[in-house]
């Protein structure tokens, strides 16, 4: 319960920067974008994972979101590069409006810790993994998609990755889920 409340807390503040730093229609399509909705109650947020701490990581076409597999959890995060384009001048650079642009940047400046984290999916709730549609599926036990509505970069998540990726990381979590029930 407190962890869900800790997600949805930290979702809420997530769209606040997002509002705060994108006034409707003064932005370009290059600019950074984080949805991140995760009502998922075995979902929590953690501290950001090193890649090279992973079993298996995959890392998003434009390089701003990464997929980890560690060994008791999944865990979506940003790259470095990510977190670096975020706090980068360039961001509110096309914020219309010098006002909108420093509040923008006050908003990121605050929030980059909250953004300087992970959210965890523990394996031992996955049911499969797969790639399909165009995007890797991490499914529950009723069917509902992993990480289904979280945006980072361009667009969804699980859709952002390349099919051979996507494809290797199912296979690794389906591995990994059966090493765990044993």
């Amino acid at each position: 319960m407190k962890s869900s409340l800790v997600v949805r807390s930290l979702a809420c503040l997530f769209a606040l920067v997002i509002v705060a730093a994108a006034p409707a229609g003064a932005q370009d399509s290059g600019s950074m974008h984080v949805n991140i909705s995760v009502p998922d109650s075995v979902a929590h947020v953690t501290d950001r994972e090193l890649a090279s701490n992973a079993r298996f990581a995959i890392v998003s076409r434009d390089g701003q979101a990464a997929l980890l597999l560690m060994d008791t959890t999944i865990v979506a995060q940003m790259t470095d590069r990510g977190l670096d384009r975020m706090n980068a001048r360039e961001t509110t650079d096309t914020i219309k409006g010098m006002v909108n642009r420093v509040v923008a940047r006050m908003a990121i400046g605050a929030l980059l810790p909250l953004f300087d984290h992970g959210i965890a999916y523990h394996l031992r709730d996955l049911a499969d993994a797969k790639y399909a549609d165009g995007r890797l599926q991490l499914l529950r036990g009723n069917g509902e998609e992993v990480f289904h509505d979280v945006e980072i970069g361009k667009g969804p998540l699980m859709a952002s990755f390349s099919p051979d990726d996507a494809k290797a990381f199912a296979a690794r979590a389906r591995a990994a889920r059966t090493r765990l029930a044993k």
